[in-house]
């Protein structure tokens, strides 16, 4: 099947050549000049597009010192993280022209209703949901508002999940949808990428397929052997016609600023320019139906592991990363038999932020309006013994 649709004029899926997107996430380490010198290397090695992450640590979350473990961040609280890792959202414009003077895209990732609003103001092209942020109906409700294309990640996810989710982006608006198939343990492993579930997402949703890829070491246990080309080849050629990879300028450096817990957290999953330019240009020679041969007994072996299995279920570590998503909070004291009210980038008692823990945000517009059932301090996941969900609503 030829799926396809546009983004700024240039079409994605089909026949046409992959969409490369390279991510820039918190690999900018909060100067402007390290996100500048991302995009443009993201241009000189040939991708199309390079995308921002938009939010702050109080639309992500609050400063209720969460520290989920189980994941490569459980040693720092979220709200810390945050704090450093944001992209500080007056640079959007600068860094729009930026992408623009080197000719390709630039987006973003809104992670909360007041970025939506955020970007559509700017002019972005195209709206990306997040693996961690697919449960957040809400969300994705008000994407699908902005009439834009969706790109989103599955990762963690299980098929309901992904039906839900798919679901409420077409109800609401979507007609232009691509999913990428994503394993969001942080760093994955070859033989966690499952990339035969690529064309199974686009039979089964028919959508534009892709993968959003963090896999990069033979060893992702010990960070040895790069090989950052070869699950995004596979990927191409079981049918992904989007790469979504992280991009940073200097790995040492940032796996260094690590260590010192004061950045560098997407380190283990991110390339290099060099890499990323050698991942482009062997995707490129395959779609002109060149002969890419693998350099290495062992890139032939991870290219063989990263196939797997028609996958729509979490792996183990994904399940461990699950302890991220966002869920339904309290985010005010509430007095017993006050309203509770779904925030939603509006003034409110309950909002979805993250860690886990809460209810599903599938359940906002069912607890709003309810009467709390006893007095409720900010800083608490909201459960349903908070809530008298027999009362009449007042909304």
């Amino acid at each position: 099947m030829n799926r396809a649709f546009s983004i700024s004029g240039r079409k994605i899926g089909g026949n046409e050549p992959c969409y490369i997107i390279a991510e820039v996430s918190c690999n900018h380490e909060g100067d402007f000049d390290e996100a500048r010198k991302i995009i443009e290397a993201a241009a000189e090695s040939g991708a199309d597009a390079a995308k921002l992450q938009t939010y702050t640590a109080d639309t992500m979350t609050r400063d209720f010192k969460n520290k989920p473990t189980g994941t490569m961040w459980a040693e720092i609280d979220l709200y810390k993280l945050y704090q450093k890792a944001y992209t500080p959202w007056e640079w959007y414009g600068d860094l729009q022209k930026v992408a623009a003077d080197r000719g390709i895209h630039l987006f973003s990732t809104p992670f909360d209703e007041t970025a939506v609003d955020f970007l559509v103001k700017q002019g972005a092209p195209v709206m990306k949901v997040p693996s961690f942020e697919v449960v957040d109906i809400k969300l994705l409700e008000k994407m699908a508002q902005t009439g834009l294309p969706v790109i989103m990640s599955n990762g963690m996810t299980d098929f309901l999940e992904m039906e839900e989710a798919v679901r409420t982006l077409r109800d609401h608006g979507t007609k232009d949808l691509a999913i990428l198939h994503c394993n969001s343990g942080y760093p994955a492993s070859f033989d966690e990428a499952n990339l035969k579930t690529i064309p199974a997402l686009a039979e089964i949703f028919d959508v534009v397929p892709g993968v959003s890829d963090h896999t990069i070491y033979a060893d992702d246990k010990n960070y040895r052997h790069p090989m950052a080309h070869v699950t995004p080849l596979e990927a191409v050629k079981l049918g992904a016609k989007i790469i979504e990879v992280h991009l940073l300028m200097d790995r040492k450096k940032a796996r260094a600023l690590n260590k010192k817990q004061k950045g560098g957290f997407d380190w283990p999953f991110s390339r290099e320019p060099a890499e990323l330019k050698k991942m482009v240009d062997m995707v490129r020679a395959y779609e002109r139906g060149e002969d890419v041969a693998y350099e290495t007994a062992a890139e032939r072996t991870a290219s063989l592991r990263t196939h797997g299995a028609v996958m729509f279920e979490p792996t183990a570590k994904e399940i461990a990363s699950r302890a991220c998503r966002p869920s339904l909070w309290v985010v005010e004291d509430v007095k017993k038999g006050a309203p509770l009210k779904f925030a939603g980038g509006k003034p409110g008692n309950v909002d979805s932020i993250r860690p886990a823990g809460g209810l599903h945000i599938r359940f906002a517009d069912l607890i709003s309006g309810k009467p709390a059932t006893r007095d409720i301090k900010a800083g608490q996941p909201l459960s349903w013994d908070m809530v008298n969900i027999a009362a009449c609503g007042t909304e």
